[in-house]
């Protein structure tokens, strides 16, 4: 657990809001030096809160939907379920997995083109590895609400910014430099347009050009930090959640409310079992519970939920392998 202070807290909140943001920017908005705030954020990096810049590259754009797969295990030992595992993480589809508890023991996120494509995908792991599956489910996600990190400044009342992923498919076309340029920004999201041009074999010129092409086209939504909850003391929770019908009106008001809740990191509305997860950073499994009580005293209309932890996280990539150039 590391101890952070209130400036701390603050950088990690601006760069949350953009990762891309120069320190000398930073230092404005906090009244600190450069250096102060450059040895700051290195320091974090260093301790290992901050884990990565990463870049919002939405999937839908480049003609992929969002499913999401949950199992049950029976009868496996550890060392199959890592073999299991290590199949997922080297799939180039596979955009997210994380080891579970409560209903579910592991949960993933896979990026594929359209239904028959993600049970081609879905086929060939249970192929391998379905006598260990007690129980599966899926669902197809029709748009995520990435949160802004409230919940890092919790005296400060604010209405959470969201980035939304997903949405209508469709297939804007991409070239060779374009996906290199994606590869390199999605994980280090602070790398200066000239370190980027060097990476891949450009001028600087044409790395600003492009990168301010894909920001238009939303390709790339933003910019944000993918933090160690673990050294900051906090447990990432989800709960799935079941309604009578989610209306276009409660949708609306399920989103209001996440506006104004600083500990909800994500919102996804999907298709399947449910229409709702809500995916939560909070202090402990009574936080949860309590904030879940508020939900439904909101919400008369929920019929109930079911709750996930996630003790670790094994993939978490906005750049899988499966993203080609198209032109």
């Amino acid at each position: 657990m590391e101890k952070l202070d209130s400036i701390d807290k603050k950088i990690l909140y601006v760069l949350d809001l953009n990762a891309r943001i120069p320190t000398t920017k930073i230092a404005k908005k906090l009244r600190q030096s450069r250096e102060r705030v450059n040895y700051r954020i290195n320091n974090l990096v260093k301790k290992g809160v901050i884990r990565k810049f990463v870049t919002m590259i939405n999937p839908a754009k480049l003609e992929y939907s969002i499913y999401k797969m949950f199992f049950k295990f029976q009868n496996i030992t550890k060392e199959k379920e890592q073999e299991a595992i290590n199949w997922l993480i080297n799939n180039d589809y596979i955009y997210w997995i994380a080891t579970a508890k409560g209903r579910w023991d592991l949960n993933i996120t896979i990026f594929a083109r359209n239904i028959n494509h993600f049970e081609e995908i879905m086929t060939e792991f249970i192929s391998k590895y379905g006598e260990f599956i007690l129980e599966q489910e899926f669902n197809t996600t029709l748009e995520v609400g990435i949160m802004s990190k409230d919940w890092l400044l919790p005296e400060i009342k604010l209405l959470s910014k969201i980035v939304y992923v997903g949405g209508e498919i469709s297939d804007l076309k991409i070239d060779k430099t374009d996906v290199e340029i994606l590869k390199v920004l999605a994980n280090n999201a602070r790398i200066s347009a000239i370190d980027l041009a060097e990476k891949i074999g450009t001028t600087q010129k044409v790395v600003l050009y492009r990168i301010k092409q894909l920001e238009e086209k939303q390709i790339i939504l933003g910019y944000t930090t993918s933090l160690n909850l673990e050294k900051l003391s906090v447990q990432f929770f989800k709960a799935t959640i079941n309604f009578n019908i989610m209306t276009k009106a409660i949708k609306k008001r399920v989103v209001e409310y996440c506006r104004n809740s600083s500990n909800i990191g994500f919102l996804i509305f999907c298709v399947g079992s449910w229409p709702l997860e809500l995916e939560l950073i909070v202090k402990d499994n009574k936080e949860f519970y309590e904030i879940m009580d508020k939900f439904r005293e909101a919400f008369p209309e929920m019929k109930g939920y079911d709750t996930i932890i996630f003790p670790k996280e094994y993939k978490f990539d906005w750049m899988p392998l499966c993203y080609k150039a198209t032109k």
